[in-house]
């Protein structure tokens, strides 16, 4: 690879990153000793010695836990098919269809669990967790969403149960496995997790609210917790190439690179996010790709097992979108090198039609768009063209005109029709699947500059109406307008930068919706004090779902593992509060006096505490996880602080003049 073309992408499509690391291996071949060598290549932003920097790989790592139970399938020690109840004896749910759960259902998404253990799963300059029990406790009180193998959706917690399984197996914490038999055998000098690689020099620090944070540990190690640089993770991804059986067999390696489920909505294979990207298939070339995540990281892998060629970006700050898209134009250029050219995928021309068939009339009324976070009024005003309403507080609108392909979305007045296709080709189609109506959703944009992405999933889900009385309505109208905050993670939980929800009755429903920074997700009431989760929708639209239940003090319990307080029933920062005794994940509240608005404090805290400060919408304006922001800390109007600790610790406050 060019290292000119590959910076020339860095400045010309990513500008808005705090930390960028790339590779890209291609050029297998075997030297005079049969060994295999790879010509590697890395570029950042910044200087050469970014190349060694660290990042946390986000759900790439989901590879890396397939890889270890897949070389224990080579060893014949696990079996695929097997339920999971044979390797964890202590994994249990409260939903008896758990025990029908395979490991192969873990891999590939089907297993039917909600989604994602929250409590305490990424933390700030701290490596210390119980994710395990913490993973397998939360479960044991969780019912299924569907079936196991119904269908596809995607879950981190199954992921973690993968890593359960290699420790159960082999005797070893996952941590040393990762360090013998996959870093150990590919030569790998940075591929590791929090607990041997914390306070490593290497680590990237992560920004968040334009501030250093230091470094964050994502602690769910199976979904999300592998650390490496680009390099390294450029190589792992190498071993599948063809022929390379350093990590596995060529037959558990296409396993893992086969589409595992039958839909048209999802292309998993085993730990792949997509096993058949259509832009390379029409070019006649397979490519597997993993995307990742952290709070603050991303990165993207790509792998074109017989052209041999692994590509990998990884960011600090940014978004997965722009890694993705970066990926995939790094690996179109080395196809391209090998004489193989991708054709991006391109908007169809469509024909904007007048009027719309009256069969479309019964799909008006109220849809959900599950972990996205959406509720969604449908309407088709005077039968002329089709309009989408989002949200419950303020709303906004979106305007869709009938065509041959479906319901395409339109900028312009569509009053007067001067209308036309939007640049973000954007077409929804109306699906019934299993008697229930579904909006599928086809998109094609170039959000990042760099290449064109399409995408196919099924987003909206019709909300059937639920009959609920007055009484049970009344009283989740009473929790409206409230601020919630979460308070049972630790000091250290990176989930006090978005802690709060709100809930939002949905009229004339039976749901409730309940919104936050982080995601927002329909509830369906059940009684005055239990709302459970609502969403059927095959594919990923349906992923981190949870049930919740509100107890006699108006604290908010999830089935996900996180439990919010109400913060009209927390005390009140005066000047007379001199100091306040920590907790052990117990989180103390306090709502900021007015006559104390636009003042400013200093604190002596222990080490293993925390404090934030928020302003009256829910931003952070404070925290001491911040580096190098001062001692001086604002108090603003109308807004609150946190104080987070450990048993024993005390907080003392010093009241600026």
């Amino acid at each position: 690879m060019n290292r000119k073309i590959m910076n020339g992408f860095i400045i010309a499509g990513i500008s808005t990153l705090g930390l960028l690391g790339m590779a890209v291996v291609t050029d297998f071949k075997t030297d005079d000793d049969g060994l295999r060598v790879y010509a590697a290549e890395s570029a950042t932003d910044a200087d050469e010695d970014v190349d060694s920097t660290i990042y946390n790989v986000g759900s790439v790592s989901k590879v890396y836990v397939t890889v270890a139970v897949m070389q224990l399938v080579d060893q014949g020690k696990v079996d695929l098919d097997a339920p999971v109840t044979d390797y964890i004896s202590e994994f249990k749910m409260a939903d008896e269809r758990y025990k029908d759960i395979t490991v192969r259902m873990l891999m590939n998404h089907t297993s039917g669990i909600m989604g994602t253990t929250e409590k305490n799963d990424a933390l700030l300059n701290d490596a210390v967790s119980t994710r395990e029990k913490d993973v397998l406790e939360c479960l044991a009180k969780q019912r299924l969403k569907a079936d196991p193998g119904a269908y596809s959706c995607y879950c981190n917690d199954g992921f973690d149960l993968l890593m359960i399984i290699v420790e159960r197996v082999t005797g070893k914490d996952y941590t040393t496995y990762v360090e013998e038999n996959i870093a150990g055998s590919i030569g790998a000098t940075t591929i590791g997790t929090p607990l041997n690689l914390y306070g490593n020099e290497n680590l990237t620090e992560v920004y968040s609210n334009n501030r250093r944070y230091g470094n964050e540990y994502v602690m769910c190690l199976g979904a999300g917790g592998i650390y490496s640089n680009a390099a390294d993770t450029c190589e792992f991804g190498s071993t599948f190439f063809k022929g390379d059986t350093r990590l596995l067999s060529e037959e558990s390696k296409d396993e893992m690179n086969t589409l595992a489920t039958d839909t048209r909505y999802s292309s998993y294979g085993l730990g792949w996010d997509e096993t058949d990207i259509p832009m390379y298939e029409d070019a006649g070339v397979k490519v597997v790709a993993k995307g990742g995540d952290s709070l603050a990281q991303h990165t993207e892998l790509l792998v074109a097992p017989d052209e041999e060629i692994s590509v990998c970006v990884v960011t600090s700050g940014g978004s997965s979108g722009e890694s993705k898209a970066m990926a995939e134009a790094l690996m179109n250029i080395a196809l391209e090198e090998e004489g193989i050219e991708v054709t991006e995928p391109t908007s169809p021309e469509v024909e904007l039609q007048f009027e719309v068939p009256e069969e479309y009339k019964k799909y008006e009324g109220w849809y959900v768009s599950g972990y996205f976070g959406g509720i969604y009024e449908v309407t088709f005003p005077d039968m002329k063209y089709m309009q989408v309403k989002s949200g419950v507080e303020t709303t906004t609108e979106m305007n869709f005109k009938y065509t041959d392909n479906g319901f395409v979305k339109v900028t312009g007045d569509i009053e007067t029709d001067n209308v036309k296709v939007d640049p973000d080709y954007e077409c929804y189609a109306f699906e019934e699947i299993n008697g229930k109506d579904y909006v599928v959703v086809e998109m094609i944009s170039n959000d990042t500059y760099l290449i064109n992405r399409a995408s196919k999933s099924i987003a909206l889900e019709r909300l059937d109406i639920n009959p609920v009385s007055e009484s049970v309505i009344n009283a989740w109208k009473d929790r409206e307008d409230k601020m919630y905050a979460l308070f049972t993670d630790k000091y250290s939980s990176y989930m006090y930068d978005m802690p709060f929800s709100e809930i939002h009755v949905i009229d004339d429903t039976g749901y409730v919706y309940v919104e936050n920074k982080g995601m927002s997700y329909i509830l369906r009431i059940k009684d005055e004090d239990t709302a459970e989760a609502y969403s059927t929708i095959p594919g990923d639209r349906s992923r981190d779902i949870c049930d919740a239940n509100v107890d006699e003090a108006g604290i908010i319990h999830t089935t996900s593992g996180c439990s919010l307080v109400p913060l009209d029933k927390c005390d009140t920062l005066t000047g007379d509060v001199e100091s306040v005794s920590l907790r052990t994940e117990n989180a103390t509240w306090y709502n900021i006096d007015d006559s104390l608005a636009n003042t400013a404090i200093s604190l002596d805290r222990p080490e293993n505490s925390a404090v934030y400060v928020y302003d009256k919408f829910g931003d952070v304006i404070y925290s001491s996880h911040m580096k190098g922001y001062g001692d001086s800390i604002p108090l603003p109007k109308g807004g609150y602080i946190a104080f987070l600790g450990e048993d024993g610790g005390t907080i003392s406050i010093n009241y600026e003049q």
